[in-house]
């Protein structure tokens, strides 16, 4: 007789078809495919893409649906509840429950359910508890941080992506239990290279990419302000994802209108993911002076794509200058510009070799990660 596989549920706010949510949904799929066939794997999400209004039209909500090798159930508005919620994790005799958030609406049920726990609840912050992102909104986070503390310290166990995020976890739980695995990601391939599709860097010329939700804490704005102080050259850039955060989209409408004529911004809408690396190769740099990541899928997707990228120092890729693969910046307005002229002055030669490296990043990355072995030991 066959052994049965551990029980792995799964809570994400919003997952496959969508592809707005960014990030974590591409985080749990991978997940999934490494782990489908030594667990029995249930993913719990919303029927609904993020910030859509209606739910998917070819899907079936609220029951459980037999998907590649794994069970999911979409709930309708109506059936995500703490009642509902409870009901599922008592359905079965899951051996692991597993949230992708601290904040989310799921999550906080989850953790509300904890005053008798039948196992530990393994919660990935994904970067809300380093201190820019904690800083956002603190008026609605930090009591609900103070909730958790009150909680045994072996209710939880923290997944944490790299030592920053450990170190974050540590700040805000001093007792915490954290496991260190890191990102996982597909394997790097070139065929949506940008060195692939024969198109030059020409000095004087500048084509920038930004890929990530429109909110606050992704800081469009303030790269839009370094753009108002660039004289020299043509710089084109191009903002790609869903907007969150509309006051604030406004905000960033307003600085736009007020660039200079050799500073093209054009906003393209969403990207769903199977467009992502043919997208990117069409540009020279991927830019993000994010407030805070813990590891940015978009980031690894462009450095896949051989795009150096110009990011704050709020991520967990670093040192890349000495690299020769982009920039990791202090959020401060007089380097950003600096290293925005040097990326417009860079020319052909120089920017191949720039994405020749960019490229061997990526590939270090996934060669570095036990990603099978790291996540086999958090679910253990």
């Amino acid at each position: 007789m066959a052994l049965s596989k551990p029980k792995l549920l799964i809570f994400i706010e919003y997952y496959l078809p969508g592809y707005k949510f960014g990030g974590p949904t591409q985080s749990v799929a991978n997940l999934v495919a490494l782990l489908k066939d030594r667990y029995d794997i249930y993913v719990v999400t919303r029927d609904r893409d993020y910030g859509d209004q209606q739910p998917y039209t070819t899907i079936r909500p609220d029951e459980w649906l037999n998907q590649n090798g794994y069970q999911i159930i979409y709930l309708s508005p109506a059936r995500t509840g703490i009642r509902d919620i409870h009901r599922i994790i008592r359905s079965q005799s899951f051996a692991f429950i597993y949230t992708n958030s601290l904040f989310a609406g799921f999550s906080r049920q989850l953790l509300l359910l904890t005053v008798f726990p039948r196992q530990r609840i393994i919660v990935a912050p994904r970067g809300e508890l380093h201190t820019g992102a904690l800083r956002l909104k603190a008026y609605k986070k930090l009591p609900f941080v103070y909730l958790v503390k009150l909680l045994p310290a072996s209710v939880i166990v923290w997944h944490a992506t790299d030592e920053e995020e450990v170190n974050s976890i540590k700040r805000v739980f001093p007792q915490a239990t954290v496991r260190l695995a890191g990102v996982n990601v597909a394997p790097v391939s070139s065929a949506g290279s940008r060195k692939l599709q024969g198109n030059d860097k020409e000095a004087g010329r500048l084509k920038l990419v930004f890929v990530s939700r429109l909110t606050t804490k992704k800081n469009l704005k303030f790269l839009l302000e370094r753009l108002r102080t660039v004289t020299e050259g043509v710089v084109e850039l191009d903002i790609y994802g869903p907007i969150v955060d509309i006051p604030y989209w406004h905000e960033c409408e307003d600085v736009i209108r007020e660039l200079p004529a050799h500073c093209l911004v054009t906003y393209k809408g969403t990207l769903s993911h199977d467009r992502v690396a043919d997208v990117l190769s069409r540009y020279d740099f991927f830019v993000l002076p994010t407030l805070g990541e813990n590891f940015g899928h978009a980031i690894f997707e462009a450095l896949s794509a051989g795009l150096p990228v110009l990011l704050s120092d709020q991520t967990p890729w670093r040192n890349l200058e000495s690299r020769q693969a982009g920039w990791d910046l202090p959020l401060q307005a007089q380097s950003w510009t600096e290293t925005l002229k040097n990326c417009i002055a860079m020319g052909s030669e120089q920017y191949l070799a720039w994405s020749e490296q960019a490229e061997q990043v990526a590939r270090e990355y996934v060669r570095e990660e036990a990603f099978e072995e790291k996540y086999r030991a958090l679910f253990s």
